[in-house]
């Protein structure tokens, strides 16, 4: 269901300073708000006739950083949201006002909606409050530690997965390289035009820059490689890995190896997210996380999980989102745009145990993006309906699993 959602980002009368903040309310109102509020753009677009405009400073703070890596996913990285899902940040009151830290008197609040809010450290929280009030709030002070008490709230990092935070890059001493390593997977297709040949970042899969957990994050990926690949029937560098998804998932061409700044600033980056010390092998967090293959999947089933789930986001033909310049905010799911028949993704399974844990976002308390929150039946339902749907061809598959092994859900 998408309660969390509707209820934390649909309509303002359920906010109140904060959008953490709601008023416990039977599950009937809910029912009664949803009722109301239709999260399909019929245009697919958003925020029409606005301008649209990255802060400058976006990747050169660490509160910049901070909201790139936590924040934009919903609120987009010009701060203009997803009209009808997720709200504009740009002149609302919870952003302006001097004095966003004061309890109401009488309201009983509850952390809700935006998972990250307490799992991020009281610096990193006031980086990123800086940075979104700075760029859309006129500057009004965040008093977090002090906000936190009021509300009785914790922060810290949880065990386990261990969190890169990308505002750290820019204390390291090749911070402008690793910076870039970044941008070039968030932003792949507006940055490496020539060699992606859909509508997809490397980000549309790995989620938040590679920084969530079973999200097929980055996190040790370096540490694993040289390594024997049974879908190459050889050992493969980090480099082709890389590669591997520039023309399956991406759809287009390699990047050229030895001599790219671009591959270099790339595999720095992954070098970067490997902590010291990683070795290789399966670690917490790593890969999207198993899935039952004994469930049979229902596509019919899947159609509505989908129309119901996946459809205000991904649109309703699997086009994916635009904004009002023409721009993908989500990425389309099936047609030309998308991903490949070679891509994992393609893979009934491997999208169902992706799909289980961190989609929708926005519906649960799950950290960073409040993802996840299907069924293993109902995931693999969907992943079956829109893994199978029309998608471009691989023209290299036959070379594929040369000394078998081919997984039974591959597409060919």
């Amino acid at each position: 269901m998408r309660t969390f959602r509707l209820v934390s980002f649909a309509l303002l009368l359920i906010f109140f300073h904060w959008t953490q903040g709601i008023w416990p309310a039977p599950a009937e109102a809910w029912s009664a708000l949803r009722a109301k509020v239709s999260l399909v753009n019929k245009d697919r677009k958003v925020l029409d006739g606005a301008s649209s405009q990255v802060p400058a400073n976006t990747f050169s703070t660490r509160g910049g950083l901070g909201y790139t890596q936590f924040c934009a996913g919903c609120h987009r990285p010009d701060g203009l949201g997803v009209k009808g899902i997720f709200p504009a940040l740009a002149k609302r009151s919870a952003v302006v006002i001097s004095n966003a830290s004061a309890k109401p008197a009488g309201a009983a609040f509850q952390v809700f909606g935006m998972p990250s809010f307490s799992r991020l450290s009281d610096r990193t929280l006031s980086e990123i409050l800086h940075f979104v009030r700075e760029s859309w709030g006129e500057n009004a002070a965040p008093r977090v530690k002090k906000f936190r008490e009021d509300f009785g709230v914790e922060g810290g990092q949880s065990k386990g997965f261990e969190v890169r935070y990308l505002s750290d890059l820019l204390s390291q001493p090749n911070g402008a390289q690793l910076v870039r390593g970044m941008r070039l997977l968030l932003e792949t297709k507006a940055m490496l035009p020539k060699n992606v040949g859909n509508a997809l970042d490397c980000a549309s899969c790995h989620l938040n820059a590679g920084t969530v957990a079973v999200g097929s994050p980055f996190t040790g990926v370096a540490a694993s490689f040289p390594s024997y690949s049974p879908r190459a029937g050889r050992v493969i560098t980090i480099e082709d890995r890389i590669n591997g998804c520039f023309l399956r998932s991406m759809n287009g061409k390699p990047l050229p190896i030895s001599s790219a700044a671009d591959m270099k600033a790339i595999v720095a980056y992954l070098d970067w997210m490997k902590p010291s010390g990683t070795s290789p092998g399966k670690k917490e967090g790593r890969g999207v996380g198993k899935i039952d293959m004994t469930l049979r999947p229902d596509s019919k089933n899947g159609k509505r999980v989908y129309l119901a789930q996946c459809a205000a986001c991904h649109g309703k033909e699997g086009e994916g989102l635009t904004d009002a310049h023409g721009r993908y905010i989500y990425p389309p799911l099936w047609g030309d745009n998308s991903f490949n028949i070679g891509a994992g993704m393609a893979r009934t399974y491997t999208a169902a145990a992706f799909t289980k844990r961190n989609m929708p976002i926005g519906v649960t308390q799950n950290f960073p993006l409040g993802q996840g929150g299907l069924t293993d039946q109902e995931a693999v339902d969907v992943a079956a309906y829109f893994s199978h749907q029309p998608r471009p061809d691989f023209v290299n598959k036959a070379n594929d699993w040369p000394k078998g092994g081919k997984p039974g859900d591959a597409r060919y």
